[in-house]
């Protein structure tokens, strides 16, 4: 698999614009989701970025349809 096609499978269906119009979780999943995060050797804590999708998770743990790409929530 390409560097590219592997990023897109990572990154998975969500985009950016889903803050606005998608479906999000409630408070308590998305704290347990970004704890995880914060746990993660993957997390980038300075950008509180993912280093494997190059997601912002802070943003990212509120979308109901989003993924780990570690398959941790």
């Amino acid at each position: 698999m390409s560097a590219w096609k592997e990023y897109k499978t990572k990154v998975g269906t969500t985009r950016p614009w889903d803050i606005i119009h998608g479906e999000k979780v409630n408070d308590a999943q998305e704290s347990a989701r970004y704890s995880l995060c914060q746990d993660c050797s993957e997390f980038i804590k300075l950008t509180t970025q993912c280093k494997q999708c190059g997601c912002i998770m802070k943003i990212k743990v509120k979308l109901k349809e989003a993924q780990c790409p570690m398959g941790k929530w």
